[in-house]
This record gives C-alpha cells, sequence and structure tokens, in this order.
C-alpha cells in the first residue's frame, strides 16, 4: 500500500469569491494572445472556452486552491497548444469535421489520434507475464481478517444526565458479554439488528471503515472467536468477533492478468500520443506567451 503524505494546503477557493473567478485570471484577459501554433493564434478566448467545457459551463470552481486552480489553467492551456497540433495534422491528412471552434479543434485532435494510435501495437502474453514477474509488489496481498458484525445504529443518550453514553453503546456492551458467555450471534442479530443491516452478521472480510485508526487495527488483529466492541463507526456502534485471520499473499496471475492488460495498453497509447505530439511540435513552430504568473488575483 502507498501511504499519501498529508501536508498543509492553502484554502480551498469558494464558488462565490469573485478574486478567484476563472474571469479574473492574467490568461483570461480579453483578446490575449496566449501562444502561435504555426500560423493559427490562440487567444484567450479558445482557452476560456476550454476551461468552460472542462468545468462544465461554471464561470468558477469550488474546491480548488489558488496553486490548484492556476495549475488547472496551465494544463488546459497545454491541453490547447496539443489539439492545435493534432488538428492541423488531421486537416493536412484530409480529415474534416462540421464542427466549429473548440468543438471542431477537438474533434479533429480526435480523429487524428484515433488514426495513428490504431497503429499502436497490441500488449501481447509475454509483456503481461514479465510486468507480472517483475513488479511483485504491485501484486502482494495484506494480511487480513475476517469477522462477524453487529452494527448499531445510534439512538441518542440513555441518560439525560451523561449524553456520552448512547443507547447504542451501552446496548453494545451487553451484547458484547452476552456473546462472550455464548449465546447465539444469529439471534442476537435478529433481535437487536437492524434487517437492512444484517448481512454484516454474516461471516465477511473486514476492508476497513469509517472509525477511529486504533479502533480498525483492534479489528484487523482479531483471533478467531475473539469479540471486540462496540467501537464507533459512521453511524453506530459495532461489535465484532473474529472469525479467521487470512494470510498475506500474492495475487495469482490469472487474477490480475486483465487488470494488467488494461494498465499496459494505456500506458503504451498514452506513451505513443506523446511522442506524436512532441514529432508535431517538432514540425510546427510553437510559440508561447502565456506570463508566468498564471492568477491575476489569487489573494
Amino acid at each position: 500500500m502507498l501511504n499519501a503524505t498529508r501536508s498543509r494546503r492553502t484554502p480551498s477557493v469558494s464558488v462565490d469569491d469573485p478574486a478567484l473567478s476563472l474571469k479574473n485570471l492574467a490568461l483570461l484577459e480579453p483578446k490575449r494572445l496566449l501562444a502561435k501554433v504555426g500560423d493559427v493564434e490562440l487567444r484567450s478566448e479558445d482557452l476560456r472556452e476550454s476551461l468552460q467545457t472542462e468545468f462544465q459551463g461554471q464561470m468558477s470552481h469550488a474546491g480548488l486552491t489558488p496553486e490548484d486552480l492556476a495549475l488547472k489553467v496551465g494544463q488546459a492551456l497545454d491541453a490547447l497548444i496539443q489539439d492545435e497540433l493534432l488538428a492541423q495534422a488531421g486537416r493536412q491528412d484530409g480529415l474534416r469535421t462540421n464542427l466549429k471552434g473548440s468543438a471542431g479543434r477537438k474533434d479533429l485532435a480526435r480523429q487524428y489520434l484515433a488514426q495513428n494510435l490504431a497503429k499502436v501495437p497490441a500488449v501481447d502474453e509475454a509483456d503481461l507475464r514479465n510486468f507480472y514477474k517483475n513488479h511483485g509488489e504491485k501484486f502482494i496481498i495484506a494480511a487480513r481478517v475476517q469477522v462477524r458484525e453487529l452494527f448499531l445504529p445510534l439512538q441518542g443518550p440513555r441518560d439525560k444526565k451523561d449524553k456520552t453514553k448512547d443507547k447504542a453503546y451501552v446496548l453494545g456492551q451487553e451484547l458484547a458479554e452476552r456473546i462472550g458467555k455464548g449465546e447465539s450471534w444469529e439471534s442476537l442479530a435478529v433481535q437487536h439488528v437492524p434487517e437492512e443491516q444484517r448481512d454484516r452478521a454474516q461471516v465477511h472480510e473486514f476492508r476497513g471503515a469509517a472509525m477511529e485508526l486504533a479502533d480498525e487495527r483492534k479489528v484487523l488483529t482479531l483471533k478467531p472467536g475473539q469479540v471486540v466492541g462496540p467501537l464507533r463507526i459512521e453511524g453506530g456502534y459495532s461489535v465484532f468477533q473474529g472469525v479467521a485471520q487470512v494470510r498475506s499473499g500474492r495475487i495469482p496471475f490469472y487474477e490480475a492478468r486483465e487488470k494488467i492488460k488494461t494498465y499496459l495498453e494505456a500506458r503504451r497509447v498514452e506513451e505513443a500520443r506523446q511522442q506524436l505530439v512532441a514529432n508535431l511540435e517538432r514540425q510546427r513552430p510553437v510559440q508561447r506567451f502565456a506570463a508566468d504568473k498564471t492568477l491575476a488575483a489569487a489573494h
């Protein structure tokens, strides 16, 4: 498993923040020349049209930091230049479209890509097996546990003077004790667990839940027959009983084969696309005129 490093981020922008509206980005000042591909000029209006498509017609975008927004604008400009390169090559090869503006450019680029990427050699069996052999770490199944679970939805405080003890928590304590004394798991599930949640009472592989990391660890280390809980999870409390520990292992090749094929095919196509664009850029002069600072009003 890959562990993402947590970092401090600039607060995200609000869709209502006028300072970060797309129309205030420096790259989108009216009639601004951003790039030339051959003899074709790409202006801020072209980029604005691409961004409107990206943001589904909105002129500002919630949930993005100023840095993220600047990055998106820069990526959109790169994509615009690449589309123009591909569209020009498509026209030269005799491709046609009835669409206008950005839609026409994208359609010609799509046609030209499809025409050229169809020549990319297929991934063969040897490629699949070599990838499986050389990237064994990607196919390791971590140790896991099979459990039964009694989920008890939140019900509110049992005692108004002690609001920390939800009725579900108190009931969970009682059920954990009764399970420890040998009462039937199935019977307790029928009596106390909502019908739509009773499938959790069946033996299943625990894959984590919305709960404290320490509590999740308690579940993952359960031994057969061992009971833990009630533990707070999203929407209520749960009591868990360990059924079996499953050792770590490796996904067999026949199970991993299709995922490897999908990944390698996508990677091969993307590499071919990048090479095609690079070749076209060497054939057609590309000039960029955008300022380094892509946000005019980021603060």
